[in-house]
């Protein structure tokens, strides 16, 4: 599933080529019919609710996870399993509030790729690494805890384990994207009746099966595996805590323990279902997501998924007691 949804201007269900694309745009009937498609929402009011929404997004992410990242990695006290973990999920909401988020609205409301032809075939399969990294990063966070409440006297994973873990998930996230990489067409051309520099950065896959093929696997492989494993154990940790007997002291701090736990598994599929349902949709029916509306749609539903980039720092960071009283040091006064 491409994390760049096209439209049909670009159809690989029918095996158009960039070539045949060109040649089609050269009559102004089809040229005109083809710029209004794309430039309604560019010129739409709506631009800019979207544009604010994607700026809240990427300067508040961008901003709490880099305090996650530094205060984590400044004190020691705070290098566990799990904090590593949240670490590299810091790291890759970093990089999708700076690179992925600003890179992606652009393209899509200018139907320009301006940023050339490395960057086509770098940025472009790229996309989808900070939601790979996301989705794995949660899993072995749930993980870990599993371990941990259920089974405290075994053995837990090291930190030097910890590190090679998302040495191995960054390995395969880039694996998952290769096949962009593959069937990824860049092209530049000028326009012979609107002297229009245009630029395209584009999937071009041998038949639409294959693209279908790949969508499902990396729908199933980035979001409804990973939630589902996720919630297993989630569910499980929840179901320990509740039968396990405990201090009164303790009551408190279980069920925050359980509420943390149960709105991190919510947060993750309330934020990413609906657009992964939209895109999925794209894939096997155009006729049902494309139009006029198309790109205001899978923007809107994009930063509402990515949000979940603010949230995660919310949730794994500033309810940790240990992880306040450390950016309180950071800045200086007692948070907690």
């Amino acid at each position: 599933m491409s994390v760049l949804l096209e439209q049909d201007a670009y159809d690989s269900s029918s095996n158009v080529t960039m070539e045949d694309l060109l040649a089609t745009l050269n009559g102004t009937e089809n040229y005109e019919a083809w710029r209004s498609d794309w430039t309604v929402f560019a010129e739409n009011k709506w631009q800019t609710i979207v544009i604010t929404l994607y700026a809240v997004v990427i300067i508040f992410g961008f901003f709490a996870n880099l305090l996650v990242v530094v205060v984590i990695i400044r004190y020691k006290q705070l290098h566990t399993v799990t904090n590593i973990f949240i670490c590299y999920l810091a790291i890759a909401d970093v990089a999708l509030c700076v690179f992925n988020l600003p890179l992606q609205l652009h393209y899509q409301l200018s139907n320009n790729w301006m940023f050339g032809r490395v960057l086509c075939y770098v940025a472009l399969p790229t996309f989808g690494v900070p939601l790979f990294s996301s989705s794995l990063s949660i899993l072995m966070i749930a993980v870990d805890r599993y371990m941990l409440i259920v089974y405290p006297f075994k053995k837990r994973m090291t930190n030097m384990q910890a590190i090679i873990t998302v040495v191995v998930i960054i390995i395969c996230t880039v694996a998952l994207s290769t096949p962009l990489i593959v069937y990824l067409d860049y092209v530049e051309f000028v326009h012979p009746l609107m002297r229009e520099q245009k630029a395209y950065c584009a999937e071009q896959w041998p038949s639409f099966l294959d693209k279908q093929i790949y969508s499902v696997s990396i729908f199933l492989l980035q979001f409804v595996i990973p939630i589902c494993l996720t919630s297993f154990f989630y569910k499980h940790i929840c179901h320990v805590l509740r039968n396990r007997p405990v201090k009164k002291h303790d009551t408190r701090r279980n069920q925050r323990t359980n509420r943390i736990l149960i709105a991190v598994v919510l947060t993750f599929t309330v934020c990413w279902l609906p657009w992964n349902l939209f895109a999925l949709t794209a894939e096997f029916s155009h006729v049902v997501v494309k139009g006029k509306y198309f790109t205001f749609i899978d923007l809107m539903l994009k930063v509402f998924a990515m949000s979940s980039a603010c949230i995660n720092p919310f949730l794994y960071g500033w309810l940790n007691d240990r992880f306040k009283k450390e950016l309180g040091k950071l800045f200086g006064y007692r948070l907690c």
